[in-house]
């Protein structure tokens, strides 16, 4: 099963906006990652934005590299549960998505992404995202085969770690440093030139 609102050969690559939109910004990131965590904090928002006025589509790539080195599969879980979240519609999936960044477990080998109640309380915060089929689909794991899937298109990118940006096909810094703070909105719409 795929969810709604996927692209790419094999539905693995969730978007928000518009595909006909004039330029493609891909973003990269892991949720259980930290740097992902700050440019979400930072970015997301903006990026939205972006989208919803038609300047460009979003597509979301996602990694589960923590799941592998530290143990557990809350980054694939909480993958899946994004899938079910973009059933509901993209802007419950966008919105969900800027929830489970805000409220990402610390340290990164903390797993609660992995428990299913956590997905769903978090969930509570999204207008209109809490349904009995999207509750379902969380419990059941609906997507957690296509989230792997996913994560393993991952590596066809060629990109090693997160987070990443491309604007169309050049690459957008979007830390000041390594391990550092991410850019701030007016920092990035400037190296995007908007």
């Amino acid at each position: 099963m795929t969810p709604a609102n996927t692209t790419g050969a094999d539905g693995t690559t969730l978007y928000y906006g518009d595909l006909d939109a004039p330029h493609v910004l891909q973003v990269f990131l892991e949720l259980r990652d930290r740097a992902s965590h700050r440019v979400a904090v930072s970015l997301l928002d903006t990026m939205r934005q972006g989208a919803d006025n038609g300047r460009f589509v979003v597509k979301f790539h996602f990694a589960a590299t923590l799941d592998d080195t530290v143990g557990g599969d809350g980054s694939r879980q909480a993958l899946s549960a994004l899938g079910a979240a973009s059933d509901a519609g993209q802007r419950q999936f966008i919105e969900y998505l800027a929830a489970l960044f805000a409220n990402q477990p610390f340290p990164p080998g903390d797993d609660h992404f992995a428990d299913p109640e956590v997905l769903l309380d978090l969930a509570s915060t999204v207008t209109g995202l809490r349904s009995a089929d999207f509750d379902r689909k969380v419990t059941d794991r609906t997507y957690l085969t296509w989230a792997g899937q996913a994560v393993g298109e991952f590596d066809s990118f060629g990109v090693v770690g997160t987070p990443v940006v491309w604007y169309d096909e050049t690459v957008v810094p979007v830390v000041k440093t390594e391990g550092g703070p991410a850019l701030t909105p007016q920092e990035f719409l400037a190296r995007i030139g908007k």
